[in-house]
């Protein structure tokens, strides 16, 4: 039958400031985003009881049971009867899963235009998506990734501006914030926190063979990524993440600048619409930019660029399931026709690496 948004659960939770005592309570399946990552779960396997913290139920064997209680009679439930049901039907969140493999941005998210000339001065647009990064707890604490994969026939057309990028809470008006970022970054900015100074890319020393996989885990050392501060790398070639206040090189791609600063601060002040064309660029005379994927050279593959992180490269970004990320890019100018222009199909990608 499957678990019911209704089904209530038994969860056991340290008392706090007491250690070594603890209190049960009752959680609908529906609100299981309510349970903390060190909750205590009864699980039964092979008809032995064991207590599983809410963290490790993600490992727990599928043919594992926990006992629900029915809250309504709907679906064959009866309201107030006690159920086992398998972990198996432990059914994922409505929100986009972006931390178990890398997430393409539906193309219904994006809108291209082409045959437009270069580095426009018109409008960039908003998509959002609500993640999901973890299906153990409520939150996780990991690595951001981003990335642009070239699917343009003429691959020089795929220099596509990201302007801003912004992280929400799950009600859409508040930003997610630590002590490490706002949430909030306007790339016209430059090299500072408000800008991409938090920020690091790809860049193109790296194998084919790695740049072409986009199913390959950008956070995953062993898959060989290597990533540099965007502005300051080592390689002045393309599959790296450029920053430029004066367009791109190549025709038929490009904005003239970046998202308007004075209406997007970065300061975690005002929240980007989500909509096509709607985000005015910034004047010429505030020489805002944006960065871009640079693929001059015609090579393809797929871009990545990684959000803050500490000194040390640890984890410090902590996001929430149903956490909002809204990126602003430019879909004004995507080369010169539709067939050889970028497509919208698996072209932008998100990835939660946890690390938690």
């Amino acid at each position: 039958m499957g678990l019911q948004d209704s089904d209530i659960i038994l969860v056991e939770r340290e008392d706090s400031g007491t250690s070594g005592t603890s209190t049960l309570y009752k959680e609908t399946y529906g609100n299981r985003g309510n349970i903390g990552s060190s909750d205590l779960l009864l699980v039964e396997r092979d008809e032995t009881l064991y207590k599983c913290t809410y963290a490790d139920w993600s490992s727990a064997n599928n043919t594992d049971l926990i006992l629900v209680e029915a809250d309504s009679t709907i679906n064959g439930r009866v309201n107030g009867k006690l159920y086992k049901e398998t972990k198996a039907n432990w059914f994922p969140s409505s929100y986009a899963d972006i931390h178990s493999a890398n997430y393409a941005v539906p193309s219904s998210k994006l809108t291209f235009t082409y045959g437009n000339g270069n580095n426009l001065t018109t409008n960039f647009s908003v998509f959002e998506v609500q993640v999901e990064v973890t299906d153990s707890g409520s939150s996780s604490t990991g690595h951001l990734y981003i990335g642009i994969n070239n699917t343009a026939s003429y691959a020089y057309y795929a220099d596509l501006p990201i302007g801003a990028v912004q992280i929400l809470q799950s009600n859409g008006t508040s930003f997610r914030t630590n002590d490490y970022h706002i949430g909030d970054w306007n790339f016209a900015f430059g090299n500072s926190v408000e800008g991409y100074d938090e920020w690091y890319t790809t860049d193109s020393d790296q194998s084919g063979s790695v740049i072409t996989n986009t199913a390959l885990n950008p956070g995953d050392p062993t898959n060989g990524f290597v990533f540099y501060d965007i502005g300051t790398s080592s390689d002045s070639g393309d599959r790296k993440f450029s920053y430029t206040t004066n367009g791109t090189t190549s025709t038929n791609v490009g904005a003239a600048q970046g998202v308007n600063t004075n209406s997007y601060p970065a300061d975690n002040s005002t929240v980007l619409p989500v909509g096509t064309e709607n985000i005015t660029q910034d004047s010429a005379q505030d020489d805002g930019g944006y960065i871009f994927q640079e693929s001059s050279g015609g090579d393809r593959g797929i871009v990545w660029i990684k959000g803050p992180e500490a000194s040390t490269g640890a984890a410090v970004m902590t996001l929430h399931n149903g956490d909002r990320i809204r990126i602003a890019y430019y879909g004004g100018s995507n080369g010169a026709t539709s067939s050889n222009g970028l497509q919208t199909t698996n072209c932008i990608y998100l990835r939660w690496h946890e690390e938690n």
